[in-house]
């Protein structure tokens, strides 16, 4: 079963962006070519910081953890474990998705002792559009299934001078017109860059979009920054990679216990460093 991850990693020999076979694809063959230039390495853990602002411009910065693991089946397991500010440290999600696609997720407020609260999602990993009051869903952050959806090719556009294929996504069987999503893949890369969110009537509702891409081996890219614009809201969420790390050692499989999220809440510095990230990041908001 195949997935394509939001944040994207490990390539295989394909041919070049520009080539014929790739001009000539169907909707259903680019995504496939995304997904086998950018699939998800197995092991990836992160340090992010995470900015959330309002409708009045108003900014409140976390700092999280983010450990991420794919098994050999397809399954996929992913934590995100909060550290700071006060309010929000020791709060965790926790999500695992089998080869199936089928998804169950749980929170832990450190408020509620040692109780998890289960949260049931649908086959595609979706149960809320939102968590924790950001702007993501849980399978914004983990990806899409592709055989669990229909994929159509549009005209291609140009945006800003950068040309991009353009993919709508439907459920599988879905015959309306109205997408779920729509995919922007830059035809230098094959990297989605952006993808717009529709409502049940065809309306935007989210925009995610990725910056700051790093060529990390090859044709292999990676996004160090991704936003999500939630219009319907007038909200924004960023999240900011200040570390990542491929490695086994760094995300073995206990830590998507519920004793290992107990036993590990050790806090980073006590220090709030959310000026000197916003004045950094300024540019980009």
């Amino acid at each position: 079963m195949r997935l394509i991850p939001a944040l994207l990693f490990l390539a295989i020999s394909l041919p070049s962006s520009g080539s014929d076979a790739v001009v000539n694809m169907n909707g259903a063959e680019l995504m496939e070519a995304v997904y086998q230039r950018h699939k998800q390495f197995p092991y990836v853990y992160e340090e992010q910081s995470m900015i959330l602002i309002d409708q009045r411009g108003n900014k409140n910065t976390r700092k999280l953890r983010r450990y991420s693991r794919v098994s050999k089946d397809g399954g996929a397991d992913f934590l995100l474990l909060f550290d700071s500010p006060l309010d929000v440290r020791g709060v965790a999600l926790i999500a695992h998705r089998d080869k199936a696609g089928v998804a169950r997720q749980s929170f832990y407020l450190p408020a509620y002792g040692s109780t998890f609260l289960e949260s049931h999602a649908d086959h595609d990993g979706q149960s809320e559009d939102h968590f924790l009051g950001t702007d993501f869903s849980i399978e914004n952050l983990i990806g899409e299934m592709l055989d669990h959806h229909r994929h159509l090719r549009r005209d291609d556009e140009v945006i800003n001078e950068t040309e991009f294929y353009v993919i709508d996504t439907f459920e599988s069987g879905d015959e309306s017109l109205v997408p779920l999503r729509r995919h922007y893949v830059r035809k230098d890369h094959l990297f989605v860059t952006r993808t717009d969110h529709f409502d049940e009537l065809g309306r935007l509702k989210k925009r995610q979009t990725h910056h700051d891409l790093v060529n990390v081996h090859g044709e292999m890219w990676r996004a160090n920054m991704m936003m999500m614009d939630n219009f319907q809201q007038a909200h924004r969420t960023v999240i900011k990679i200040d570390r990542r790390v491929f490695s086994a050692d760094y995300v073995p499989e206990d830590v998507f216990t519920r004793k290992w999220i107990l036993s590990n809440q050790a806090p980073l510095s006590d220090e709030d460093d959310s000026e000197a990230y916003l004045a950094e990041a300024g540019d980009e908001l």
